[in-house]
């Protein structure tokens, strides 16, 4: 009985490490968001564009977080990776596309950990 106890405490505590992990990994996701936004050149109108992106990424960030979304993992991570190749075949001589590419990818790597995979995945 005390093992019982004791292994559900654990898995317990486990899943709260989880839990903290896997909130820290889509904030760190927003942040390189916040900045690839920032950086990038929507052309006319930046000001609505970088807006709509940005609170689009968040819609599809908070659905990985609260929702346990494994579609909108899926979408930002696919996203993201194109946005870095299209960025870093640019970049061999624009340091700009270089730091977007790696911004692109910064976005993408949080979300690809096992941590917020086991965490979409919990809701399955």
């Amino acid at each position: 009985m005390a093992e019982t106890v004791e292994v559900q405490s654990l898995s317990t505590y486990g899943s709260v490490v989880d839990e903290r992990g896997a909130r820290r990994l889509v904030v760190l996701s927003g942040v390189a968001l916040a900045v690839q936004v920032a950086a990038t050149d929507y052309g006319a109108g930046p000001a609505a564009a970088a807006g709509f992106w940005f609170v689009l990424g968040c819609l599809l960030l908070g659905l990985v977080y609260y929702k346990r979304s494994r579609a909108a993992r899926g979408l930002i991570i696919v996203t993201s990776l194109v946005g870095a190749v299209v960025y870093g075949l640019g970049a061999f001589g624009d340091t700009r596309a270089a730091f977007l590419a790696l911004a692109f990818l910064a976005q993408a790597a949080p979300l690809m950990t096992g941590q917020v995979r086991r965490h979409v995945q919990a809701a399955a």
